[in-house]
């Protein structure tokens, strides 16, 4: 159940007596049912008193400007491996600071680098309606994108000379770029998880702008990442049926592609506040078979981005289980 809070400053909403009280932690200004608390194994009271961050006491822990690299994919796509390789490169080399989001779309959506060929075993089905919402888009609502194929990728959603995307050859060199850049937004965020009864999470999410001169709409998403699945790829036109998957993109917190656009009604203090609620979904398994969640290998990729332009301004990660 996907569900997202945000702030209200009317008053505080009790579970208890549906009724609006006076809340001595100023962290959060709005308690709200609109959260799936039943993820919190205890007195919803008791986690908006000892659970509920208060973002003053919390660091920046990204202070410079980070980088997103969509990495448009497919299973059945002989040349994405090579892609995906270099994408992974670049996270290694800065793992705090570049992080890859592996979406299997084409530029029409699902193609077929992305469909299911079970009797040949490819039987893993990496696509999601947000991943092939954000191909469609890139690929056939809005001309010129530069997105004609897989594999492409955009990094922060860079627009240069009227393409979003490019071939991985220059990936390293427009990552550079942005890494060398002063950031525009800060985001601090806080996952708090809970195996029982539900293996959920809530996330908490500050928003600064940094630049003034910001005066676009902006708006923030959450991608859900999964790592290291074990599935057929074809490599080089050659099946290899224990290819690992990396950075697999699983959908968005609230399962809206575009995101949530930051609007007064969250702003407290000169500061965006959202919150959300997310119950873990079952890896990804071959059709037929049954699997279980696994929070060790998820993490969510948090990032704000400008809706006139797209340009990701800033990108953070936060783990399920740190």
């Amino acid at each position: 159940m996907r569900k997202i809070l945000l702030f209200s400053l009317l008053c505080a909403f009790t579970l208890l007596n549906q009724s609006c009280d006076k809340v001595d932690n100023p962290y959060p200004p709005a308690v709200n049912v609109d959260l799936d608390t039943t993820i919190y194994p205890g007195n919803w009271s008791d986690y908006i008193a000892n659970e509920w961050p208060d973002f003053s006491a919390l660091p920046n822990e990204n202070p410079n400007r980070n980088v997103l690299i969509e990495d448009f994919t497919g299973h059945y796509c002989t040349s994405c491996p090579a892609a995906a390789t270099v994408a992974h490169s670049l996270h290694e080399v800065n793992p705090n600071r570049v992080f890859v989001a592996s979406i299997h779309s084409g530029p029409s959506g699902m193609t077929s680098f992305q469909a299911l060929y079970i009797s040949i075993g490819y039987n893993i089905d990496f696509t999601n309606p947000n991943g092939l919402e954000l191909g469609n888009y890139f690929g056939t609502t809005l001309a010129g994108s530069g997105f004609y194929g897989n594999p492409a990728g955009a990094i922060n959603r860079i627009n240069d000379a009227g393409e979003y995307f490019t071939g991985a050859g220059i990936w390293a060199s427009k990552t550079a770029s942005q890494l060398s850049t002063s950031p525009k937004v800060a985001i601090k965020a806080k996952l708090n998880y809970y195996e029982t009864p539900k293996h959920g999470f809530f996330l908490h999410t500050e928003v600064e702008k940094l630049d003034n001169a910001l005066n676009n709409d902006l708006a923030m998403v959450v991608y859900v990442i999964e790592d290291s699945i074990i599935g057929q790829q074809s490599v080089n036109s050659v099946d290899v049926p224990n290819y690992i998957h990396r950075d697999i993109f699983r959908g968005t917190l609230d399962n809206q592609a575009w995101g949530q656009t930051l609007t007064s009604s969250m702003l407290t203090n000169g500061k965006y506040y959202l919150n959300y609620s997310y119950i873990l979904p079952n890896q990804l398994a071959p059709q037929g078979q049954t699997s279980t969640h696994n929070a060790e290998n998820m993490h969510v990729l948090i990032y704000v981005y400008d809706k006139t332009t797209l340009e990701i301004y800033q990108v953070i990660k936060k783990k399920i289980i740190p």
